[in-house]
């Protein structure tokens, strides 16, 4: 009998020259084994790790009988299913009453003739008689008395309100106007900056909190400059209260202080002077100075209404020439903004409706809030606000005011009386 001989080998002692060195008794059963079982694989066709699925795999579409009878043995259908699932070849009994039943004469239920039946018809469907109901007297109608025109172009039916067809307004037909300082519409997405990424650059980010911080401390600037205007506002409010007050009690002790000398007796002992007549010269006097006064403010009116021609003329080829400096300004700023689209958004005081346009949100991502993955990153922000405020910018809707608590409908609760009536037995 033949035995085999492995490689001698020292399973207790470890290598002293690491990992990867080589000892003269090492042992090596595992990768002669794997050989071993690598040969066997060639003789009986192949080895396996080589060859494709649809070689060493299978699908069985069909099943296996022996299971399925297993299956069925255990799993016996109920009695009443069996009963349910019998078909008949013979087709059920109608329960639809045919007219055979009623004139067949082998028939043992009761029937009628076809005479009656006829008139039994005639007088289910009409028949005849209804055709002879109808009486007609004269030409027929050639219009309808109770249609909508007619009945409202009848004399007797004026008391109607007119009926307004429904038209749409012109603007619905215009293009719309963009609020932007450059008046060319702004796209529903922009082109992100680069700092608002969630793995921004060094550069990019601090920019992006620079220029943000800078809007934010001008903002802060011109609202504490407005709170110190409407506070100095009312101190002179106050002030000028205060002063007009005093003045007023001034002027009351100042007026007692002048009558307090007179009585009611020195009244009888003033004399008036009655007014004299005037003499026909003195009245010609008086008529030609007061014609002279007229014709004067006559002619300074017309001198100072040249005067405001002339200055309207000046006016107007100076707003002329504005205009056109206006023109090139914002050719060259529309120039500038189609050079750069990533550029910010500046948008035109004047605006449609009394309510201002929502602010943009801050879109601004701190130091401890910067996330070096996606998995991590918190979606912020709400895209609805985003394209409802968007399309305010664009002029396609106008910006309303938020109403928070709206009115309800009034609502009554009263209580019913049934339980009240009732009835001893």
């Amino acid at each position: 009998m033949a035995t085999t001989e492995a490689a001698p080998a020292q399973y207790k002692q470890p290598s002293r020259k690491g990992k990867k060195a080589w000892r003269k008794n090492v042992d090596v059963t595992q990768v002669q084994d794997g050989l071993e079982e690598v040969r066997d694989q060639i003789i009986q066709g192949g080895v396996i790790a080589e060859k494709a699925s649809e070689e060493l795999f299978a699908i069985d579409t069909s099943g296996s009988t022996e299971i399925a009878k297993a299956y069925n043995k255990r799993n016996k259908p109920l009695k009443v299913d069996e009963i349910l699932a019998q078909r008949s070849a013979i087709p059920a009994v109608g329960s639809r009453k045919r007219l055979a039943e009623f004139s067949d004469p082998r028939s043992k239920k009761a029937r009628i003739s076809h005479k009656e039946f006829d008139k039994l018809r005639a007088l289910a469907y009409g028949g005849d008689q209804v055709q002879k109901d109808v009486v007609r007297i004269g030409d027929p109608a050639d219009h309808d008395p109770w249609a909508v025109e007619d009945f409202k172009e009848d004399p007797n039916t004026s008391f109607l309100d007119p009926k307004f067809v429904k038209r749409e307004p012109i603007t619905l037909k215009q293009a719309p106007v963009s609020l932007s300082k450059s008046g060319k519409p702004i796209p529903a997405v922009r082109k992100p900056d680069a700092g608002k990424s969630y793995n921004p650059t060094v550069s990019d980010w601090v920019s992006l909190i620079q220029r943000e911080g800078d809007k934010e401390v001008e903002a802060e600037k011109k609202r504490l400059q407005e709170a110190q205007e409407e506070a100095e506002r009312m101190e002179r409010a106050i002030a000028a209260a205060a002063e007009a007050e005093q003045e007023s009690d001034n002027n009351e002790s100042a007026w007692e202080s002048e009558w307090e000398g007179f009585s009611d007796a020195d009244n009888g002992a003033l004399k008036i002077k009655r007014p004299e007549r005037k003499t026909p010269a003195q009245r010609n006097k008086i008529r030609r100075r007061k014609e002279a006064e007229r014709k004067a403010v006559h002619d300074a009116k017309v001198k100072a209404k040249e005067q405001q021609l002339q200055q309207v003329k000046k006016l107007a080829k100076s707003v002329k020439e504005k205009e056109k400096a206006r023109a090139a300004a914002v050719a060259a700023v529309q120039e500038a903004d189609s050079s750069s689209e990533d550029g910010e958004e500046v948008l035109r005081r004047k605006r449609f409706g009394r309510h201002p346009i929502p602010t943009a949100p801050l879109e601004v991502v701190l130091a401890d809030e910067l996330q070096d993955s996606l998995r991590r990153l918190k979606p912020e922000g709400n895209l609805l606000h985003d394209r409802m405020r968007n399309m305010i910018v664009n002029g396609k809707v106008e910006s309303r005011r938020q109403i928070a608590f709206h009115k309800k409908a009034k609502t009554t609760i009263t209580e019913k009386w049934s339980y009240k009536d009732w009835t001893l037995d």
